[in-house]
């Protein structure tokens, strides 16, 4: 469906997006809590996979959030098809890097900054590709191929470019200090659920 910026369906998307990438910075920030404050963990498996949960929603939730940014820019909720998904992803990708690139060379790059040989002139196609795969595979369907798949491999290979993404982004999409936006329903849905029953049970249980 096309829209306008602005117009209902333009401001009811801003609010999805805004709520999947502050899920996203929450699944972040769940990796950087069990990766430095519990890991190991006195079960290792159960550490790791407290680890694991988090990056998949990280990958999950910044994947989905950039679908919906995309189809803000197109104007239009219609699904993106698979290949187009990674050349825009790709562009994403390939522009952060040239622009860390140009900030080093140009003396502008702040002391903190990696040394130019940590980024390539060149984002291959492969890094938004296996991006999308890994999204489908390790969070958003259940295949026997999860079980298989290596995520820290994938890490070791891609992390760089998710979290630059990440890091890109963020400034714009989450909430001042000290604020909380109106999400509508999503921040409503407390109101509905405190006095339930099988939660008031559960909650006893544990």
């Amino acid at each position: 469906m096309k829209f306008q910026i602005r117009d209902e369906t333009d401001k009811a998307l801003v609010i999805s997006l805004q709520h999947e990438f502050m899920r996203c910075d929450d699944a972040f920030n769940e990796l950087v809590h069990w990766t430095t404050k519990f890991f190991p963990d006195t079960n290792p498996r159960r550490a790791s996979y407290r680890a694991y949960n988090s990056y998949a929603r990280f990958v999950h939730h910044l994947y989905e959030f950039m679908m919906g940014a995309i189809n803000r820019d197109r104007r239009d909720t219609t699904s993106i098809r698979a290949d187009e998904a990674d050349r825009l992803l790709t562009r994403e990708f390939q522009k952060i890097i040239t622009r860390r690139r140009a900030a080093i060379l140009e003396g502008r790059a702040p002391a903190w900054e990696n040394d130019i040989s940590a980024y390539p002139e060149d984002v291959s196609p492969s890094v938004a590709t296996e991006f999308r795969r890994l999204r489908n595979t390790i969070i958003g369907h259940a295949k026997h191929e999860r079980a298989s798949l290596s995520l820290s491999d994938f890490f070791q290979r891609n992390h760089m470019y998710l979290y630059l993404l990440y890091e890109d982004t963020k400034w714009l999409w989450l909430p001042k200090k000290g604020e909380f936006p109106d999400l509508g329903e999503i921040t409503a849905f407390s109101l509905a659920v405190q006095h339930s029953p099988s939660i008031q049970t559960s909650t006893h249980s544990q």
